[in-house]
This record gives C-alpha cells, structure tokens and sequence, in this order.
C-alpha cells in the first residue's frame, strides 16, 4: 500500500478543522479533488472549508452546487481563529502555488499536507501523499474514499469523474491506466454522466472565450521543422476580448492536434499577473525537466513554471529550452 495513505491518516487523526486549497487558476482536477475531499472530510467528522486565492471558472460551477469555494479575500481574511486550522493543498506540490492566500495561511495554520500527483517535490515524498503515477489528485482522493470505506456521493462522484476528464485530456494521456477506467465505470454508476460533464468543460465556451482563442493561435510561431509551436497570451488580449485568463490557457493542447507537432508551448501573463511557461509534449520529450530546472514542476509531457524575467525574454528562453531536444535528436541521429 503507498505510504501516502499511513501519512494522511497520522496527519488528519490529530487534526479537525482544516483548510483545503489548490493552485492559483484551479482547474477541472484542482476543484474536483477539493470538492471530493471536503466531502470525505466531512463523512469523517472534520471541520473542513475549502479556500482558493482564485474564483471558480463559469464552466466549473455546476460542480460547486452548493457554494462550498471560498475565495479569499485579503479585506476579510479566513481563518479568523488563527493557530487553529490545518491546511491540505491538492494537486500541486507547492505550497505557495496556492497564490496571495498562503501569504496569509502560513502565518496563522498549524501545519501543512499534500495530496498530489505531479513531478518533483522528491523532499516532501516521504510526509505527505504524492503519487506521480496517477492521473489526477482527483484519482488519488477517489482511492482514498476506498481506503477509508466511504462512496462518494453524486455530487462528490460528479466531481472526480470532471477532475478525471480533464486531467487525462478526456482519457488520452500517458497516465490514463486501466486502474483510471475501474475508478471511471464506478463513478459513472454513481450518477455521474459523461456526455453533460464533456459538454459543460468543452462545449460551454463564451464568445468572448472563442475570440480570446482566436487571438492566441494567431499570435502562432512554428520553429524547428514544424515540431514546435508556440504562442502566446497577454494581459492585452485579455482586455480587448473580456474573456478570463484560464479560458486562454486551455489553448495549450490545439498544436498538438497538427500533424508533426511534438512540442506545443504557451507564454502567458494574466493582468497584473506574472509570467508563466505551459510546455506540452508528444512521446520522450521530458519537459519537466525544464520545469523543474526553472522552479515549477509538471508531468514528463505536460509541465510548467513561472519565470522571473519578461514576456519577450521569456519567448526566447523557451525556444531555446525546447530547442535543446530537438538538437540532440539531430546529434544522435544515424551519420551525423
């Protein structure tokens, strides 16, 4: 049995009110592990609140039916009794990865968890719960209703079967397992459905949504023989077409559907935001390691991090870090 569960279980038997969070510009599996793991804390007698630094995207709300998501609000900082509350953070093993929140939560919470399933974070494998073979937190947190004999509720089996969906890129990336399908076909027949959960993430975009889109693959450069091609998103579109910041990151994953693209990249900046790299990839192109290297963390074929240096500084760096691939390819292939 992964050591993950004996480690959740020492962390939650001496602690009763806990905070959950993820990171900033929470995502399908983010929300849904928190919505799913609120549930179990509660069935297991815990005074647990989910807090984020950011709101709920439009196409997510109908997983939060019951207004469950704080977000926070320096004005009006939670928790008021401070030194009493835990905090458990979901799908990222970086804790400030939550965003301006844990510069609050960290001077007042009486200790920290993790439940992920991404690379890196090797020091903090030993204490928390940090599965990288998983597809999702939103797997992990189902296998922790199992481990404690509970079933998620329609709601919180609502919930996995989104974070599921959209972690495994509708059930095609590389760490979509067998295992991944069982977890599907039980929560499927806890009321979960399919074809409504693909339609509101996928098919439930604003004009405004389309446009911003639509400005990001025009901004398109192709590199490297047509391998690679990156793109960008600025606080200027984000004005101009009045869409939402994670709308536009989900534009990631449209290169890859050209034929001989193996690298798809995303430079990115919200308003009054940093700088942020989306790097995804095709077969052996491990662009954690970049990641990694750069602060952030990720997958081996879908990876990212937040860079200290321009917009325009950053597009070049990341041509280059990419381009290192394709160069050795070059170096090992035959008669070279």
């Amino acid at each position: 049995m992964h050591r993950g569960y004996h480690n959740l279980d020492a962390f939650l038997s001496s602690r009763d009110k806990i905070i959950i969070s993820t990171h900033e510009s929470p995502d399908g599996d983010g929300l849904g592990a928190e919505i799913a793991f609120n549930e179990l804390l509660h069935k297991l007698g815990k005074d647990s609140v989910i807090l984020n630094s950011d709101p709920v995207p439009g196409k997510y709300t109908f997983m939060d039916v019951d207004r469950e998501i704080r977000v926070f609000d320096p004005a009006h900082p939670f928790p008021e009794e401070s030194g009493r509350y835990a905090l458990i953070v979901l799908d990222t093993n970086d804790i400030p990865n939550i965003g301006p929140s844990f510069r609050h939560l960290h001077n007042v919470i009486t200790d920290m968890f993790i439940i992920d399933h991404h690379e890196g974070g090797k020091d903090k494998l030993e204490s928390n719960f940090i599965k990288v073979e998983a597809s999702s937190a939103s797997e992990i947190i189902y296998s922790i209703f199992q481990y404690y004999g509970l079933v998620p509720s329609f709601k919180a089996a609502q919930a996995l079967y989104t974070g599921i969906l959209f972690d495994t890129g509708s059930f095609r990336y590389p760490k979509t397992s067998p295992e991944t399908f069982r977890i599907i076909s039980h929560l499927t027949e806890l009321g979960a459905h399919p074809y409504t959960i693909y339609e509101r993430i996928y098919e439930n975009n604003e004009l405004s949504s389309f446009m911003l889109r639509a400005g990001i693959l025009a901004s398109a450069e192709v590199h490297y023989g047509g391998k690679m091609i990156i793109m960008r998103l600025t606080p200027e579109m984000i004005r101009s077409t009045g869409a939402s910041f994670p709308e536009g990151e989900l534009s990631i994953n449209l290169p890859l559907t050209v034929q001989g693209v193996v690298a798809s990249v995303l430079v990115k900046q919200d308003i009054e935001g940093p700088v942020k790299v989306s790097m995804r990839t095709k077969g052996n192109l491990d662009v954690a390691e970049i990641a990694l290297v750069n602060g952030g963390g990720g997958h081996k074929n879908a990876a990212g991090y937040k860079s200290s240096l321009s917009f325009d500084e950053t597009w070049k760096k990341v041509i280059q870090e990419i381009g290192a691939f394709f160069e050795q390819d070059e170096k090992n292939a035959p008669g070279s």
